[in-house]
């Protein structure tokens, strides 16, 4: 799908265009189709029908016992307002709150994904083990993971590649400790979802053919967001803390984003590229401005796969303590503290040209 995508491109870039002038976060340089999320959904899809096909009767049970055909309808809506932002480009930003609020109430009721615990003692004793009270934290803390993680990775979405290689590392993650814990539904799952993402990586990455779009990081985002939830909830030794140890980046960039704006006396969702990985891109072309030296595979990979490697950082460690609560919790404010640092370095002056082109806060 995705390679028919950009083989086509010349019949529908007109509507699907993402083009390098229409907004502050955008850093490539031509015209890019941004409706990968139907690759990424056809992938999905294919390969669940696959295993549908090809696994003995009872193999599929413990898929089975995710609905996963429940999920689907939960994320429906949202996905299919991701692909009208991805055309029209003129969807608020309160009606896909909305939506994505909506995802996590339906994944909740139809499927049963739920949080049932904080991994706080005292706040899971005092709220959520209420008799009425517990069941309204429960689905209040669902909705705003859901919807959360959703509009965090549509926010790293921002270099080629980025969105794919992070979702990669948290998918394989949660397949390896799925699998040690004999998850084997959410197992499949996740690694059905990863080949999905592949699929559309090998068209994102060194060189953007094809983004991602609105759509492709919602339905990204909803993935990982049921598989972990879900996993949690299943395995009762599996801490809160590593959900929270997986997804930490994008977590990390979503807040420190609103804060930012916050205390510059903007909207927090106002829109902006001041994120750690435009920042590593305007340093990169600003070291190649002032040494005449090219960045290996440019400045959009580059800053990519760096960007990457410290957001794998916290996913890999938790991947060896999934169980181990007070080294999650470290974990977790540790990567806050490393993020921080990181961006504090990178946020030196650019004053070359092509440097600030990547920290543009033109709305144009």
């Amino acid at each position: 799908m995705a390679w028919l995508l950009v083989r086509t491109r010349d019949f529908h870039l007109h509507l699907t265009g993402d083009h390098p002038d229409s907004g502050p976060q955008k850093l490539h340089t031509e015209a890019t189709p941004r409706i990968g999320g139907l690759a990424v959904m056809a992938g999905l899809v294919a390969g669940l029908v696959a295993l549908y096909h090809t696994a003995t009767p009872g193999g599929l049970a413990p898929l089975e016992a995710l609905h996963p055909v429940r999920l689907g309808i939960g994320f429906l809506p949202l996905f299919a307002l991701g692909l009208v932002e991805d055309i029209s480009k003129a969807v608020s930003v309160r009606l896909r709150m909305g939506v994505s609020l909506v995802a996590g109430i339906l994944a909740y009721f139809l499927a049963g994904v739920r949080i049932e615990s904080l991994g706080l003692p005292v706040i899971d004793s005092i709220v959520l083990s209420l008799p009425l009270v517990g069941p309204l934290a429960a689905l209040l803390l669902t909705l705003i993971a859901v919807a959360g993680l959703v509009h965090a990775m549509n926010i790293v979405d921002g270099l080629n590649g980025l969105l794919a290689g992070i979702t990669l590392v948290i998918l394989g993650v949660l397949a390896a400790v799925s699998a040690r814990f004999g998850e084997t539904g959410l197992m499949l799952l996740a690694l059905t979802s990863m080949a999905a993402t592949a699929g559309f990586a090998v068209f994102n990455f060194p060189r953007g053919r094809l983004f991602c779009g609105d759509a492709g990081a919602y339905l990204i985002g909803y993935l990982i967001a049921v598989i972990v939830i879900l996993l949690v909830l299943r395995q009762k030794t599996i801490s809160p803390w590593f959900a929270l140890a997986v997804v930490i980046h994008p977590v990390t960039e979503t807040l420190y984003s609103a804060w930012r704006r916050w205390r510059l006396g903007l909207s927090p969702t106002h829109p902006d590229a001041r994120h750690m990985h435009s920042l590593w891109a305007a340093n990169l072309q600003q070291r190649a401005d002032e040494s005449g030296l090219r960045i290996g595979l440019g400045t959009n990979a580059g800053a990519s796969w760096r960007t990457q490697i410290v957001a794998s950082v916290p996913v890999l460690l938790a991947a060896t303590c999934p169980t181990e609560t007070p080294l999650l919790q470290l974990i977790c404010l540790g990567y806050v503290g490393l993020f921080v640092v990181v961006v504090r370095l990178l946020e030196r002056p650019v004053y070359t040209v092509a440097a600030s082109q990547f920290l543009s806060d033109d709305t144009r």
